[in-house]
């Protein structure tokens, strides 16, 4: 085995492991999502992240995190499910994310179905994923006792 072969080799590794920490963080997002745990979801942003909404931009991990705490008061049931996932090398200890995702929310008088989009990217930190911008895009949020397929859901 060559140097060249050695170093292919090395590189080839570190876009594996890079994208591995990105789904590592996308992960880490759901399950703080799911379980209301804003200590987790401030691990999973970095100091300076942005995430973008339909309700605008949040700058900072401790304006994200806020953002949710709020976004997330209402006592409901809440699942989401992240599918066709790919993740795109950038450069050694960056990547980028994209995820289809699905959701549901469940309370005494809600039960909401959605679904939409997230790109995130993501910046290994000390051989952690963290997202450093996170753009969040909703198709669909209907309620299913009315059904999606019709021209009032947004």
């Amino acid at each position: 085995m060559t140097d060249n072969d050695v170093a292919e080799l090395v590189a080839r590794l570190e876009r594996l492991e890079t994208a591995e920490l990105a789904r590592a963080a996308s992960w880490r997002y759901a399950v703080a999502i799911d379980t209301l745990d804003f200590e987790l979801l401030a691990g999973v942003f970095t100091e300076d992240a942005v995430l973008t909404t339909r309700r605008g931009p949040r700058s900072g991990r401790e304006e994200i995190v806020a953002y949710y705490r709020t976004a997330l008061a209402d006592p409901l049931q809440r699942k989401h499910f992240m599918t066709n996932q790919t993740v795109t090398w950038q450069a050694p200890g960056e990547a980028v994310m994209e995820s289809y995702f699905l959701y549901t929310f469940a309370g005494d008088d809600t039960s909401a179905l959605g679904w939409g989009n997230y790109v995130d990217r993501v910046r290994v930190i000390d051989n952690v994923g963290y997202i450093s911008v996170k753009t969040i895009s909703i198709d669909i949020q209907a309620d299913t006792r009315v059904g999606w397929a019709n021209e009032a859901t947004s």
